[in-house]
């Protein structure tokens, strides 16, 4: 990391540190340590082996006979493994799948072509360190699957957007290859990471902060660096590893303990957590036991530290962060960072169903809610209830039109349903903002709210009327200036609590019950969600002022043969939408999107990152 860009957060953060604040990460687990602990923790996974069921996947039987050799335990479990593998595998020659695995023993053939590339992450590492610990027999059937599942590594190419399988596939291609003397095996690897790095470089990582895919393409990343044999091939690794780790850095929220703001892709819509724990257990980011989770196994792997200066970014407020995460103009993102609350919101909608376009976080333990948009279709809002999608099970919510554009602490937020948006199966059209129930106060005008947790309750927000809710000295403000239901009338907006174990309330748009018409028909149904966050608002006329000053505020919106704009008064200047329905929409945002890899606080750590290489 260059030497401008230590010497700038050095200066800032020097006078926000204790002198007696270490900058140190913990001490880092130890590989034998972590394949220890993954062969107790699995052994009834082991005991399955016996008479497997239908539900056992095949990237656990390679995980956890990489765990068995690394450990250095029970050798004459691997053909057993082995075989299993070997029945999962696709051998017919003619079929798409060949050389690739079904997901699930229960699948009747290659249904997720992702199986080979988390398959060969283990399988590429048996060969490459542990071929000699392997016995002859097993040895023998673990070539013959590897030589196979290098042609279906090679056959499945995916884009450099598809951020995680796109980092796997190419270190599976380059470590099968240099471990199975496969010259163009590993020359496609290579070829394929130089196209994610120039990817990164131009368009920034497209699985933005995701709280489990960020940690699948750091383990990646770091195996690739620790494993490969050519310097180019780690130097890129290395820069990408640093660019994820700043990026972690930039959007760490220390008093709740996770990475905050808006997200690509979450499998845990409340609280926002998931695998990236594991690398930041593993690297003493964060503390804790040594991991057992079995696919810590490859996390373990990495030899690259991340610098610990990068923490000096964490404890810098306030900071503004932006990045983009695709080619195109509005794949960008807006975060800023308070010490006791954060504002964040994507410029459009990634487009997977489990993105979380606009969010708050508070201070809290790692359990506590975080505030969230949904668009949700089928009375979900807290993602518990998955539902088919393709050979798996994920909690999807609907994938509205989505545009928002944030200035600082003021952010501004718009779904629009159209018919092909609301699915025939959708059982409400409902816009939700997700807030903690365990605030010191919630309001709505001068009205005090308070809900009783042992029964549900709504309240009814009137046309204009601010939702408000402090929590110690920091504040969220809340207005709906736009929203329409599926009749072309402004929209029901409640306050909820439905009586939820989490410790969640929502504000909700309620759009009306689709009908076979609202499914095929223009857009029928939208809201804009406006949300200004504060600090230092430790006493009650402070609070009251800041509070006024944002009911006070400006909203306008302008509806007329389709062209939509909302702009609303900011604090520290104006937000705005202005959607023109040209065939494709077009929308314009104030302020516009930059492009910049990874930029905090006016300085584009992206592109020094990455241009050096």
């Amino acid at each position: 990391m260059s030497l401008r860009f230590f010497r700038y957060f050095a200066v800032a953060a020097f006078f926000l540190l204790p002198p007696s604040q270490p900058l140190l990460f913990a001490a880092t687990a130890s590989l034998s340590e972590v394949a220890s602990n993954c062969v107790t923790a699995n052994e009834k996974f082991w005991r399955s082996c016996a008479h497997p069921p239908e539900d056992m996947t095949s990237r656990t039987l390679f995980t956890y006979a990489l765990a068995l050799c690394e450990a250095r335990q029970h050798p004459e479990r691997l053909d057993r493994l082995f075989e299993l593998a070997a029945e999962m595998q696709d051998r017919d020659p003619k079929s798409r799948g060949y050389g690739n695995f079904r997901w699930y023993r229960r699948d009747s053939a290659v249904l997720d072509y992702n199986a080979v590339d988390f398959c060969m992450r283990g399988g590429s590492l048996l060969w490459l360190k542990h071929r000699e610990f392997i016995p002859d027999k097993a040895r023998a059937r673990l070539r013959e699957i590897l030589e196979l599942a290098t042609t279906g590594c090679l056959k499945h190419k995916v884009a450099e957007s598809y951020s995680n399988i796109a980092i796997m596939n190419a270190g599976d291609m380059i470590l099968l290859g240099e471990a199975l003397g496969n010259a163009e095996a590993a020359s496609e690897g290579y070829a394929r990471l130089d196209r994610v790095f120039k990817y990164a470089q131009a368009a920034g990582i497209h699985e933005f902060d995701s709280p489990t895919y960020t940690g699948v393409d750091l383990d990646g990343l770091g195996m690739i660096e620790a494993l490969c044999r050519q310097e180019a091939g780690r130097a890129q690794a290395r820069a990408l590893l640093e660019l994820l780790w700043a990026d972690i850095a930039a959007n760490w929220f220390a008093p709740a303990q996770r990475l905050a703001g808006a997200q690509s892709r979450t499998y845990d819509f409340l609280h926002g957590l998931g695998y990236l724990d594991v690398e930041l257990t593993l690297h003493g980011w964060l503390g804790g036991p040594c991991p057992h989770e079995i696919d810590a196994i490859y996390g373990a792997q990495s030899q690259w530290q991340p610098p610990e200066k990068l923490q000096l970014i964490t404890r810098m407020f306030p900071r503004l962060v932006r990045q983009t995460w695709g080619r195109e103009p509005l794949q960008f993102r807006t975060h800023y960072l308070l010490p006791d609350i954060t504002l964040s919101c994507s410029a459009s909608s990634y487009g997977g169903r489990m993105d979380m376009p606009l969010t708050v976080n508070l201070p809290g333990d790692r359990q506590s809610v975080r505030c969230y948009f949904i668009a949700d279709g089928r009375d979900d809002p807290y993602g518990q209830n998955k539902i088919s999608a393709g050979p798996h099970q994920k909690a999807f919510h609907l994938n509205p039109l989505w545009f928002a554009a944030q200035r600082e602490s003021d952010a501004l937020g718009m779904a629009i349903y159209r018919g092909k948006d609301i699915p025939t199966n959708t059982v409400v059209l409902e816009s939700s903002f997700v807030l903690p129930i365990s605030a010191n106060s919630i309001h709505f005008g001068d009205r005090l709210i308070y809900f009783a947790t042992n029964r549900p309750a709504r309240e009814v927000v009137k046309p204009g009327e601010v939702l408000s809710f402090r929590q110690g000295a920091a504040a969220l403000a809340l207005r709906v200036p736009w929203s329409r239901d599926l009749h072309g009338s402004p929209a029901n907006v409640e306050l909820i609590y439905d009586g939820n174990h989490f410790g969640a309330v929502r504000l909700t748009v309620e759009h009306g019950k689709p009908g076979p018409a609202d499914t095929n028909g223009k857009p029928s149904a939208g809201a804009a969600f406006w949300i200004r966050v504060g600090t230092g608002l430790s006493d009650d006329s402070q609070f009251k002022s800041w509070l006024d000053k944002f009911t006070n505020s400006r909203a306008e919106v302008e509806n007329q043969l389709g062209h939509l704009k909302v702009q609303v008064e900011g604090d520290t200047g104006p937000v705005g939408l202005d959607i023109f329905p040209t065939g494709e929409t077009s929308v314009n945002l104030t302020p516009a999107p930059a492009r910049v890899v990874l930029e905090v606080n006016g300085v584009d750590l992206g592109s020094q990152i990455l241009g050096t290489q």
